[in-house]
């Protein structure tokens, strides 16, 4: 494994992680839920949650590094 490709993944691991704070950040301060720009700006961090989970996920493969999801088992 290349130091860059090492580096990229630690990048990717440390925006997701951000990604998720800046949530439960959000989460932390939410006094309305009925407020419309509460679902706005939910939205907007959730769309950011998932942009960095899915480069985590890219540099992850990248590096070789995979498991078993749980997601992916069979239906009983």
């Amino acid at each position: 494994m290349t130091d860059t490709t090492i580096i990229t993944l630690r990048q990717a691991s440390s925006a997701y992680a951000e990604a998720v704070r800046t949530t439960q950040r959000f989460f932390d301060r939410l006094e309305d839920t009925d407020d419309p720009a509460v679902l706005a700006e939910y939205a907007a961090l959730a769309e950011q949650e998932k942009i960095a989970a899915e480069n985590r996920l890219d540099a992850l493969e990248a590096a070789g590094i995979a498991a078993p999801s749980i997601d992916n088992s069979p239906d009983e």
